[in-house]
């Protein structure tokens, strides 16, 4: 099988081929042209997810000659690297989202602290009866 072969878009699923055939504006891509697209814009790619994304690789690396053992192992490395670098964004996405939060929290609870203190405050001294 060779990588300038037409991606077999009838080996995934319907969602997935409907991604694919719109990031290649209606036409039909190359598995060369499938595989030089990174996992990171994949993933950002509606409809195509974790999982859809492995069946996307697994059909790639189908197509791609043995010749090479480093070949695929370049690849692999590749692909882990464009994963680790999504996970450290997605990280350091959910650390500003929890201090941004516990920020929030902080003030709220402060500024209730405030008023039950305000509430709870002796009157200045006069009184009705």
């Amino acid at each position: 099988m060779q990588q300038d072969e037409l991606f077999p878009l009838a080996d995934i699923p319907p969602r997935v081929r409907r991604a694919i055939v719109r990031e290649f504006q209606g036409r039909w891509p190359t598995v060369q042209e499938i595989a030089q697209i990174s996992d990171r814009h994949w993933l950002a790619t509606p409809d195509i997810g974790p999982s859809s994304l492995e069946k996307i690789h697994s059909i790639v690396q189908a197509h791609q000659p043995q010749t090479n053992p480093f070949a695929s192992s370049q690849l692999i490395n590749d692909q882990l690297l464009d994963r680790l670098e999504l996970l450290q964004e997605e990280f350091r996405w959910l650390e500003r989202m929890l201090k941004a939060k516990l920020r929030r929290r902080r003030r709220n609870e402060a500024s209730l602290g405030r008023r039950s203190h305000r509430a709870s405050a002796p009157s200045d001294g006069l009184s009705l009866g």
